[in-house]
């Protein structure tokens, strides 16, 4: 919400003063309420950034950002009255009969408006009752003492390839951005244990962690794996989202197993094809970022028994936050959990992301100090590194900036969301205002969700 204001506030600015460059001085001193205004918005936008950081963890705040959210949605809903009543009144006369048009480049909406005195009153007086409104929220503001002009990055930045993480994963990963020696042996025993499954009742192998722990990095490289690759015929690579559709997870699955679903959208009919596609040879399926068994009871539980009982070694794999879940779907199972990085991987992988240093003899090494400082904090969470490696990246590479980073005061922030750690909230502060209403924005789509 506060973010919406720290980029509504300057919009809004611009457009008073807009107006008030129309020549409105001579105009039943509607000027000196629309000066007010702007002089009014001119020192809301100085705190609106902290309000933003503090509203969080502060009811109080939240209420004092609602009170001005409101106040700015009337404020533009006044300069959009004042451009309708203009776009209306230029087409016509007050008898409904046309007049000619005039040139845009000459027409002054609010000027134009102004010159009508009842619509003049009554905008005077919705902007004299806005100013009272936004006076008594600068009154109240004044109790909790925000910060001045702690705005965010004023620069537009573009975001990394770690903070673009939200996109639906596939199978296919950046093999040089893997570090550390531990999923390289995760990698091998699991895929050994793939390749040596033998019943014809359907396996699963659950690869379980918290959120940004490395779940889907692990699935990838065993999917990959060449003793994968060749020991399974069909090889099956799913994203399930939290609100799938289930003809189009069939569809998908038929298309990922080499089948052809004829676009049909029969449920009976899918559900044929894609237990036909698996029959044709041993077959390894992967649920990635699995949520419930949805999924599986309702779609996918039916084909995969079935094509399971032509030939032996078939295996599920799924990726998932919850323990419980593979025992819910099937009798036969293995767990595996994710560890975190250890200091010296997570180094590592901060390093991987960053830029290439001019000097190749220094690299990073003189930062490693207040670097590995940093990564303590990440908690061996390789997502947490990676947003930490993308907010590092853009700054210069000196022991001051980094020190800036160490020392910032979203490390300490209480009350964040359990989804938004003081990691990932540090990296959404850096944001531009433009950038952060962009991404509440985008936060509104499910995850993967079907277009």
């Amino acid at each position: 919400m506060a973010a919406f204001l720290d980029a509504m506030a300057p919009y809004v600015q611009k457009l008073i003063a807009d107006m008030a460059q129309e020549e409105v001085s001579m105009l039943l001193g509607v000027s000196g309420e629309i000066k007010k205004l702007e002089d009014n918005m001119e020192g809301i936008k100085a705190f609106v950034a902290d309000a933003e950081r503090r509203r969080i963890t502060d009811q109080s705040v939240q209420r004092w950002v609602r009170k001005l959210k409101d106040a700015m949605y009337d404020a533009t809903d006044i300069i959009d009255e004042c451009q309708l009543e203009a776009d209306k009144r230029r087409g016509s006369t007050e008898d409904g009969s046309s007049v000619k048009k005039v040139s845009a480049g000459c027409f002054q909406p609010l000027l134009f408006c102004l010159r009508n005195p009842v619509f003049a009153h009554k905008i005077g007086s919705r902007i004299k009752e806005l100013n009272q409104r936004l006076d008594g929220i600068h009154k109240e503001a004044d109790r909790f003492k925000f910060s001045i002009n702690l705005g965010s990055n004023p620069k537009p930045r573009k975001l990394t390839d770690a903070e673009r993480s939200m996109q639906k994963m596939t199978s296919e990963f950046d093999e040089s951005a893997i570090v550390g020696e531990k999923i390289e042996q995760d990698t091998r025993e699991l895929a050994q244990l793939l390749i040596t499954g033998g019943l014809h009742d359907i396996k699963v192998v659950s690869i379980v962690g918290t959120g940004g722990m490395g779940k889907t990095t692990l699935a990838q490289k065993i999917f990959k794996k060449v003793t994968i690759q060749e020991h399974f015929k069909v090889k099956v690579w799913l994203s399930i989202t939290q609100h799938f559709d289930e003809i189009e997870l069939l569809k998908t699955a038929i298309e990922h197993a080499g089948g052809v679903h004829g676009g049909t959208q029969d449920k009976t009919l899918l559900t044929r094809t894609l237990t036909n596609t698996l029959s044709t040879g041993r077959f390894l399926l992967v649920m990635d970022d699995v949520w419930s068994d949805q999924a599986w009871s309702h779609v996918l539980s039916v084909p995969i028994r079935n094509a399971s009982q032509k030939q032996q070694g078939n295996w599920v794999l799924i990726t998932t936050r919850f323990e419980n879940l593979a025992q819910r779907m099937v009798a036969s199972f293995y767990q595996h959990h994710v560890s975190p990085l250890n200091e010296e991987d997570a180094w590592s992988l901060l390093t991987k992301q960053l830029p290439p240093s001019p000097n190749q003899v220094v690299g990073t090494d003189y930062l490693r100090d207040v670097g590995m400082k940093i990564v303590r904090k990440c908690d061996g969470l390789p997502l947490a590194v990676k947003v930490m490696g993308g907010f590092l990246s853009m700054r210069s590479k000196s022991e001051r900036e980094w020190e800036a980073v160490l020392n910032h005061h979203a490390w300490s922030v209480s009350g964040l969301p359990k989804e938004l750690d003081s990691r990932i909230y540090l990296s959404y502060e850096d944001l531009s205002s433009e950038q952060k209403q962009c991404f509440l924005y985008c936060s509104l789509f499910p995850k993967g969700g079907q277009k």
